[in-house]
């Protein structure tokens, strides 16, 4: 699979999504709307693949198709385009696909923060304790040898442990990084590898980060569902698609065959565990009401804050961890210098 151009990916997705539907919405012809944005493409791959689209639109094919044989934009993004143009809501779909890839995108920048910010303040602390045990302290060893006394045992021998560990950890985190860089290198290139999407799915079923971030993507497509004009079933399709939780997947198949059996979403819903408490409510609450869109797109706005929330307990554990961590291995290391130098001063007072 070839590399995907950057308007099919990120933030830029969500802005494509955005800028199509308003053009729906103002009755203009997409393949002209394609060819003005071919002329501000950022790069010659995006103009070719704009002017491409645009060639297509003006034959007579489907945008959902146009979308289709590009290979370059999600499924996700694909099927909902196709079911909003047979519902004659596609200016609809797109808005809402427009905030679903906003909403992933600042999802991940988050946890790429969340991870990189941290990692760096272990890779210096490793750096920091290699030098102290490697360099510092054979300095004070040879200072107290021609003193005529030591370093006692017990700290020289923390010191060429700590010395080995802090190397090994060092080529260690280097080789993580190598693996971390290819890796991400592949899944530009649209070939992640199998262990990745291994580390994603153990992550997706574990973390509350995730978790958060699967009921937005199930909230999102519900409501996308109904504004649409689609069966409820249909939404709980797409949003089967979207989510790798186990358990929540198992959950919203029995959802989906529940509402499929005649139920109403809020009480199919209710005999699972995938809402509680007051946004149960809310979406009893929705149901009865005849806004039960509106209550999705409710929750699915907390979701995502709640994500972002999670993210940040995240780095604010994180960053006193690695803090404490530097301070107690440097505390060490001064009293293994000093309390033997404090002995050599006291003789000499004496």
């Amino acid at each position: 699979m070839s590399k995907k151009t950057s308007v099919c990916q990120g933030l830029a997705l969500s802005r494509f999504c955005m800028q199509v539907s308003i053009l729906l919405k103002s009755a203009v012809p997409l393949y002209e709307g394609m060819e003005a944005m071919a002329e501000d493409g950022t790069n010659e791959d995006e103009k070719k693949l704009f002017l491409s689209m645009a060639e297509k639109l003006r034959m007579g094919e489907t945008f959902g198709t146009v979308l289709q044989e590009t290979g370059e934009f999600p499924e996700y993004m694909v099927s909902m385009v196709r079911l909003g143009e047979t519902t004659g809501n596609l200016d609809v779909c797109l808005e809402s696909l427009a905030d679903h890839y906003e909403q992933e995108y600042y999802l991940s920048e988050n946890l790429r923060r969340a991870v990189t910010y941290p990692a760096m303040m272990a890779v210096m602390l490793l750096v920091i304790l290699f030098v102290l045990f490697s360099r510092v302290l054979p300095v004070f060893t040879g200072v107290y040898e021609s003193l005529g006394t030591s370093i006692p045992a017990a700290a020289q021998t923390a010191m060429e442990i700590g010395t080995v560990l802090s190397g090994a950890a060092l080529i260690l985190s280097a080789a993580a990084a190598v693996v971390i860089a290819a890796a991400f290198l592949a899944g530009r290139l649209g070939r992640q590898p199998g262990w990745v999407r291994s580390i994603y799915r153990i992550f997706e079923n574990r973390s509350s980060v995730a978790k958060a971030a699967s009921l937005r993507r199930i909230c999102s497509a519900v409501s996308l569902s109904i504004k649409s004009g689609l069966r409820t079933e249909e939404g709980l399709d797409m949003a089967i698609s979207l989510v790798e939780n186990v358990s929540l997947k198992s959950s919203l198949q029995a959802v989906r065959d529940d509402v499929a059996s005649g139920s109403d979403f809020y009480s199919a819903v209710k005999k699972t565990d995938i809402f509680t408490g007051f946004d149960l409510q809310m979406l009893r609450t929705g149901s009865r009401a005849g806004q039960l869109d509106t209550m999705l797109d409710s929750l699915a706005s907390d979701y995502a804050q709640k994500s972002q929330d999670a993210v940040e307990r995240m780095i604010s554990m994180l960053e006193p961890a690695v803090v404490v961590v530097l301070a107690a291995a440097v505390g060490l290391v001064l009293l293994a210098v000093m309390l033997p130098l404090a002995g050599i001063l006291s003789t000499i007072g004496v």
